[in-house]
């Protein structure tokens, strides 16, 4: 972690809560430290809503973690002189501040999540009742299982703490867990998770169904076909609360919150705007432009055969006689736009690659049906693939363009062992070396806790 000691520290300054009236049934609260005691019904809200604001925290999906998956995507080019150029570049290295950032937010998001679910069982208010209880405990053992498969992806097996620190005299030194070992206990929170909550259509808190949609993306990593396929499946078949919606930009371009595409999102305010917005769009709209879409890319997302109306992913503005190109996902002024974690969409994809891997073809019953459903809401024509390993290929390159700012090409290309080949193949100047494949545990980890070991390759980086 930052270790634990950088933990106490972020934790006791972190502030203002989520304040929308559609997120917790009582009152805004404007600040709250995560030492303070969870003693009713009203503390208890209030310490759950922590866990969701630090999920969507700059350094988690607010922008650092949704960053580390699409600036080496090959498809992003760096605007600045600071850190993110090595990330485009794919040159991983330990002491680059964006791991740790994203490292540090991740670990506060666990110890909150692990505050609420060690706590809130022991409150006697006859207002929490058990059934509110359960659910609290479900959401925060929800987010605390999204949190650990996002550094498993990332860093590999990972430090498991399960138990709130509050001090530094009551820290451990914890060694780190191997990949499974992670992935266990991701999938021991989601079985829990998934007794305790309801199953209801809730697309900016956690339910029995955000549970499903987890567990599909992590089947999928692990290489269950079949229970990445079943799980997808209970999504996909609640078509009246999940679809596909046309024009493709409805989803995001659409209402602040909440379409039918979505699953799962995070909410902003302009008193807590998202940071993407501000990194991603062009000073003529009000950004600063960090980092936008490579003339690669750029050329794929404005070819209608490929892109069909995810061209509405980017946007343009001309000076000089001269086109700039810009990403478009996080539009709103004020930063406002929504943090999208799942989408139908991804559902869909996820259950063709499983059907694929399963040697289910079919264009009426199997992969090319998903595949293709994927792409008839984009408004192009239906896949030519034909082969597994073409149908796989066509997967892969469906996902790029349709999660193009979303925190997955990165993350697909490493699980796939397709990073080197593919990022390679783009950039005769990119080079991707085996380590490579999970990124570096920050120097500044290593350097506070000596418990935990780095990953291979790093040593000199």
């Amino acid at each position: 972690m930052k270790n634990l000691k950088y933990i106490i520290v972020l934790l006791t300054a972190a502030s203002t809560l989520i304040s929308c009236k559609k997120f917790l049934t009582i009152d805004p609260i404007n600040a709250v430290s995560d030492e303070n005691p969870i003693f009713d019904k009203t503390s208890s809200e209030t310490a759950l809503r922590g866990v969701y604001r630090q999920l969507a925290s700059a350094g988690y999906y607010g922008e650092g973690y949704v960053t580390l998956g699409y600036f080496p995507s090959g498809d992003i080019k760096n605007l600045t002189t600071g850190g993110a150029a090595n990330l485009v570049n794919v040159n991983f290295r330990a002491d680059d501040t964006n791991f740790n950032t994203a490292w540090s937010a991740i670990y506060i998001t666990i110890n909150r999540a692990n505050n609420v679910i060690s706590r809130v069982p022991k409150v006697q208010d006859p207002l929490l009742t058990q059934q509110l209880k359960d659910q609290y405990v479900g959401e925060a053992k929800f987010i605390r299982a999204l949190a650990y498969f996002d550094l498993a992806r990332a860093w590999g097996g990972v430090q498991i703490v399960l138990e709130p620190t509050t001090s530094l005299e009551n820290r451990r030194e914890v060694k780190r867990s191997t990949l499974n070992e992670t992935y266990a206990q991701v999938l021991k929170d989601l079985e829990d998770a998934e007794q305790l909550l309801p199953n209801t259509l809730n697309r900016i808190r956690a339910t029995k169904r955000t549970v499903w949609a987890l567990r599909a993306r992590l089947h999928l990593y692990k290489k269950e076909w079949a229970l990445a396929e079943e799980y997808a499946t209970k999504l996909i078949n609640l078509s009246s609360d999940y679809t596909l919606i046309k024009p493709y930009s409805a989803w995001f371009a659409g209402n602040a919150l909440g379409t039918s595409e979505s699953v799962f999102e995070l909410e902003y305010s302009a008193i807590n705007p998202s940071a993407i917005r501000a990194q991603m769009q062009h000073p003529t709209n009000g950004g600063t432009y960090r980092y936008a879409p490579n003339d690669r890319f750029v050329q794929l997302l404005n070819d209608p055969n490929i892109s069909g109306g995810r061209k509405a992913l980017i946007g343009s503005v001309t000076q000089g006689g001269t086109t700039i190109w810009f990403g478009n996902l996080y539009y709103r002024l004020p930063a406002t736009d929504p943090a999208y974690i799942f989408r139908i969409a991804e559902l869909y994809l996820i259950r063709a690659e499983a059907r694929a891997h399963l040697d289910n073809l079919s264009a009426t019953t199997g992969a090319l049906f998903d595949l293709n459903k994927v792409r008839e809401r984009a408004e192009i024509l239906p896949s030519t693939a034909v082969t597994q390993a073409d149908i796989l290929l066509a997967i892969e390159n469906e996902r790029r363009i349709e999660f193009a700012f979303e925190a997955h090409r990165w993350f697909d290309l490493a699980r796939t062992g397709r990073a080197k080949a593919v990022l390679e193949a783009l950039d005769q100047n990119t080079h991707v070396e085996d380590y490579e494949y999970l990124f570096p545990i920050p120097i500044t980890q290593i350097q506070l806790d000596h418990s935990l070991d780095p990953n291979p390759g790093y040593s000199g980086k």
